[in-house]
């Protein structure tokens, strides 16, 4: 009787445990979050290419593939090995929309890797891929079904979108159907990234950039001061601190 009663409290007090025990999806994407957080490329990739089958292909998994495989692509100076990166990118949004087409991760990093296709290939020569980049990032918000960074990426990528766009004058862009792009849209989208996800570095310096094309040169310069001393989050934040610097001196 008191052996049982023993074994009773052992499996009251392990219960807790037992529930939190992470699967190995759920292991490898903990890990992939924390070595990006890191800025470690290689321990990121190394935590998802580790897993076999049926866990590599799981939704958690591929999103955060395509995701890496945008950074790597950003990190490659090879052009011909970088679009190669991105199209890889693309094709691992492709399949997490196919494994979860309800989930809000396909489609931003379908979007994000979409988006550099088209900066690579020129943004104006390719309006089909810009759409894209559009749909999927509008889709995303519509989910709204995942984390506030995950709904902040989607209006980061829209906004960018747009930005890009407004950058031309829409006489020059309509004819290629890309009339659609408005500085408006861009404030708006880059404007609500900031607020779901404060201090991140690629949202705040591309809000600046916002601003700067609204012809609001002292908001932008001000607001791309405060980007040197934030925390870097993401591969890449050091030398948007850089990119800060000369919008600056570009400004001033």
């Amino acid at each position: 009787m008191i052996l049982v009663r023993r074994l009773l409290l052992c499996a009251i007090l392990l219960a807790p445990y037992a529930l939190v025990a992470q699967s190995p999806v759920e292991q490898a994407c903990a890990a992939f979050d924390q070595a990006i957080e890191r800025m470690d490329l290689r321990t990121a990739k190394a935590t998802l290419t580790g897993l076999q089958s049926p866990a590599s292909n799981a939704y958690d998994v591929l999103y955060r593939m395509a995701r890496l495989h945008v950074l790597l692509g950003n990190d490659e100076r090879n052009e011909q090995q970088q679009l190669a990166l991105y199209e890889k990118a693309l094709d691992y949004g492709n399949r997490a929309i196919a494994a979860n087409a309800k989930g809000m991760g396909g489609y931003v990093y379908r979007a994000a890797a979409n988006g550099k296709i088209a900066l690579f290939k020129g943004i104006f020569s390719v309006a089909d891929v810009v759409a894209r980049v559009r749909d999927d990032a509008s889709q995303a918000i519509r989910l709204n079904n995942d984390t506030p960074k995950m709904l902040a990426a989607a209006h980061y990528i829209l906004g960018r979108a747009h930005l890009n766009l407004a950058k031309k004058p829409k006489l020059f862009r309509s004819p290629l159907g890309l009339g659609w792009g408005s500085i408006d849209e861009a404030f708006r989208n880059l404007k609500r990234a900031r607020e779901l996800r404060p201090g991140f570095i690629m949202f705040e310096l591309e809000y600046a950039n916002c601003l700067a094309e609204m012809d609001d040169d002292n908001g932008a310069i001000a607001h791309a001061r405060t980007i040197a001393g934030m925390r870097n989050q993401e591969p890449g934040d050091p030398q948007r601190k850089q990119d800060a610097l000369e919008l600056i001196k570009d400004l001033e």
